[in-house]
């Protein structure tokens, strides 16, 4: 467990709470007007059933990164209640508050996150490597 305040988890644990919720509801919005779309298809041209196509997908996408972001924050929550919250996934250093308020679904610490996307980046800049 880290070194965060009793004020300040409970703070955190109310702010992912609050976003949870309103994603939740952002999806649940989501889920009404794609089928409310679907449901008024029909008799449109093929313009706007393309316009309307793009529409859906682009409404699909962003609703699956807020599945996903509801993924993590009840990843987080559940650290919380498990008294594991704020330790580093790699290190098992605590990760420090600012860090935990700024970005309060962090599994990381600021260093082992660095080290990660640096390693993301030298794998994505070897150009011709091809598993066969």
């Amino acid at each position: 467990m880290s070194d965060l305040s009793e004020k300040a988890l409970a703070k955190i644990r109310q702010d992912l709470q609050q976003r949870r919720d309103e994603l939740v509801g952002e999806s649940l919005s989501t889920q009404h007007e794609i089928r409310d779309a679907d449901a008024t298809r029909g008799g449109r041209d093929s313009l706007d059933e393309s316009s309307t196509e793009q529409g859906l997908s682009a409404q699909l996408r962003l609703a699956d990164r807020d599945r996903k972001l509801i993924r993590k924050i009840d990843d987080a929550l559940e650290r919380i209640d498990q008294d594991e919250y704020g330790e580093c996934e790699v290190c098992e250093e605590p990760i420090q508050e600012g860090r935990l308020i700024v970005r309060p679904m962090a599994t990381l610490c600021i260093d082992c996150k660095e080290e990660q996307e640096r390693q993301e980046a030298r794998n994505r800049t070897r150009p011709g490597l091809i598993d066969e």
